[in-house]
């Protein structure tokens, strides 16, 4: 049992003594287990404002750039938001919806489709994202876009007030409201530069090969606003079923992604497998899905699952090829979020060793020029970035030896807190124990016949 299954059998045996201590009726009653195998899983941390959307575009609340909002969402339900754009920046606004882990979703039934409209009301764009693994919760994220350039639709590229809607699937099974996190980005236009061509296949020429050597630690985040960096390594995390972790990764113009998570070999004689048991996604900066893993089966050995991006050029956008190419259009963090099957808790009794292989391909170019501060809008690397690409987060080794030195504090804290929990315990199971004994102290002083005449000092005859 490694140290955090001991705090945590050590603050459970504190709760059954608080239960005894407080609770009417027999010593001995059983507490029933959650029979959810998400239980104790983290859900998806949404960060903003909150707001309220609207039913209908007329009263639409507004969206402003570069902040974030909470609303929630129930199924089949329309959620309408506004917003104002110039007639030549881009525009991203995006959703990111999230079901408690562990609830019952259907696959491509409960979904969450985003649409921007322009004015006058035409469709500038949409996204629509679909639960992909049965029984499997995660978040559901993506961005409808306006593009000022040439080739979209003549009444998107018009200053005025857009109208952004959020569409739950009708057919979801899930009864609950799910969070609702919002943000708009707004992408400056560009004068000049190097605004690149779109991707061919030529880049898959010489796929590189993943990092090998032992794992930094590094937790991930419970969702895009507290996602850990990772830089070109072996990184190294625990994950209960049922939960999707963040990470978050610089890409500069002209390089690309690729990346890897596995899951490791189970020490139970389980033998019955686990369908959809490991996925993995790429988001860009705009948090629009760039690349999705299909879900992998776990039977107790080693699962992975791989995902590998295009280079990011700006010439992207314009691609008529599918969106994990045209995703691929601006520098900035990309994130990882990686799942796991609430299922695959028969194999694990705690959390589940996780492994990430992460690698940054290609020589960082200039980019193009923008007429703005890309970099503050969330378009972007600082110099910081590029170094922490080079050359790991913070100061490499260091800094996963700092978040693990933190966490076994953090242990150390919860075993203290514990210690003194059972010791404030005994202690008032002792107080009432000698009290109790010091109003049977004049029975016991007299003389006495009978069965009871033998009795001594102890517990109340209820315990």
């Amino acid at each position: 049992m490694d140290d955090r299954s001991k705090v945590r059998t050590g603050l459970a045996a504190v709760a059954a003594l608080c239960a005894v201590a407080t609770a009417p009726g027999p010593v001995g009653q059983a507490w029933a287990a959650p029979a959810d195998g998400a239980a104790g899983a983290r859900p998806y941390r949404a960060e903003g404002t909150l707001i309220h959307g609207t039913d209908d575009a007329e009263g639409a609340p507004l969206l402003k750039p570069g902040l974030g909002y909470v609303d929630s969402i129930a199924a089949g339900q329309k959620r309408y938001y506004s917003v104002r754009l110039d007639a030549t920046s881009g525009a991203y606004a995006s959703a990111v919806a999230a079901p408690r882990p562990g609830a019952g979703v259907v696959s491509y039934q409960d979904r969450v489709k985003v649409t921007l409209e322009s004015p006058d009301g035409t469709t500038c764009d949409s996204s629509d994202r679909k639960i992909e693994a049965n029984g499997v919760a995660y978040p559901l994220a993506d961005y409808a876009a306006r593009q000022a350039a040439s080739g979209s639709v003549a009444s998107c590229r018009k200053a005025g007030r857009y109208v952004v809607t959020v569409e739950r699937g009708a057919g979801s099974q899930d009864p609950d409201s799910w969070p609702l996190e919002l943000r708009l980005m707004v992408e400056p236009p560009v004068k000049g530069g190097d605004t690149g061509q779109a991707q061919d296949d030529s880049w898959r020429a010489t796929p590189p090969e993943l990092p090998e050597g032992k794992a930094r630690w590094r937790p991930g985040g419970t969702g895009f606003n507290d996602a850990r960096p990772l830089s070109t390594g072996v990184w190294a995390d625990q994950i209960r079923p049922g939960e999707t972790h963040f990470y978050r990764v610089p890409i500069d113009w002209g390089q690309r992604l690729d990346a890897t998570a596995e899951l490791s070999a189970a020490k139970t004689g389980e033998t019955a497998g686990v369908n959809d048991a490991l996925g993995l996604r790429v988001f860009n900066p705009a948090r629009g899905l760039t690349k999705k893993s299909s879900f992998e089966a776990y039977e107790g050995q080693k699962a992975q699952v791989e995902a590998d991006t295009v280079p990011v050029a700006y010439g992207n956008r314009s691609a008529r090829a599918d969106y994990s190419v045209r995703k691929m259009s601006f520098a900035g963090w990309y994130y990882l979020a990686v799942t796991v099957n609430p299922d695959v808790t028969r194999f694990f009794k705690d959390t589940v060793p996780l492994t990430l292989r992460v690698r940054i391909s290609g020589t960082a170019k200039a980019g193009p020029t923008y007429d703005g501060d890309a970099v503050r809008a969330g378009f972007g690397l600082t110099d910081a970035d590029r170094r922490g690409a080079a050359q790991g987060p913070a100061t490499g080794d260091d800094a996963g030896a700092a978040v693990a030195d933190d966490t076994d504090k953090g242990r150390l804290r919860l075993v203290g807190y514990v210690s003194y929990a059972v010791g404030a315990l005994l202690l008032l199971g002792l107080g009432g124990w000698t009290l109790a004994a010091r109003r049977r102290a004049p029975a016991a002083a007299a003389p006495a016949s009978g069965p009871g005449r033998h009795r001594r000092y102890g517990p109340p005859p209820a315990w």
